[in-house]
């Protein structure tokens, strides 16, 4: 059943689980989502994935999954340093 729903986000064939449960986070029911994935996982996905949630979607999110303004701080700073490193060739 999971599977099926995750499908419809799979537009680019993507078929990374991770991946379409971060879309289904974005773009579905959230009931749904909570009734099928579990809290950890779901912030786990947020946390690393911060930088991808608009601030109304980061807010509903951090209050539904109980994540901490700590939490979301390490979270945004570490995805600045992730995404603006140098590659030395």
């Amino acid at each position: 059943m999971k599977e099926d729903r995750l499908k419809k986000f799979a537009w680019d064939k993507i078929q990374n689980e991770e991946e379409l449960i971060l879309r289904a986070m974005l773009y579905d029911d959230p009931q749904w989502i909570l009734k099928s994935f579990s809290k950890d996982l779901l912030k786990n996905l947020f946390l690393k994935h911060i930088h991808r949630f608009e601030r109304e979607n980061r807010s509903f999110w951090s209050l539904v999954l109980e994540v901490s303004n700590e939490e979301i701080e390490q979270a945004s700073k570490r995805s600045f340093r992730e995404s603006s490193k140098l590659l030395s060739y």
